[in-house]
């Protein structure tokens, strides 16, 4: 059996995750990060986008849609602060695939005046949530 860690995941409203795993993959904003147990202290940013945590060697799994935010990792454990976090279970696929469409108009309308990195971010937000709803 693999070695695992403690992973803790808190938003400003709740604490969504608190459990052992064996691999994180977290989005950091310049690509993602994959931690194991005995993973080297690290601090970073954390970009829209998924969470997978490996849960045994099974291969379970639960996916994660995360907003912007901060890892820490250290002593074996991960504590994840974003500004949002939903499970796939907790996902509306066809919301979650109407807010995606809506993403995707926004920045391809060149006539709009919006905030691009904004849009750019709901964007990432929109296609985690999809990736995460439909397990890929």
């Amino acid at each position: 059996m693999a070695r695992t860690f403690k992973v803790v995941i808190v938003t400003p409203e709740k604490t969504a995750y608190e459990g052992e795993s064996i691999s994180a993959v977290i989005p950091g904003l310049a690509g993602y990060i994959g931690i194991w147990a005995n993973h080297a202290p690290l601090v970073a940013a954390v970009a829209p986008g998924l969470v997978t945590l490996k849960k045994d060697d099974a291969g379970n799994e639960l996916r994660m849609a995360v907003g912007t935010g901060f890892v820490e990792v250290s002593d074996n454990v991960v504590n994840l602060m974003v500004e949002t976090c939903e499970t796939d279970s907790e996902i509306d696929v066809a919301r979650a695939e109407k807010a995606l469409e809506r993403a995707r108009g926004r920045l391809t309308d060149m006539q709009a005046e919006i905030d691009r990195e904004r849009a750019r971010l709901a964007l990432q937000r929109a296609e985690a949530r999809v990736r995460a709803a439909k397990g890929k």
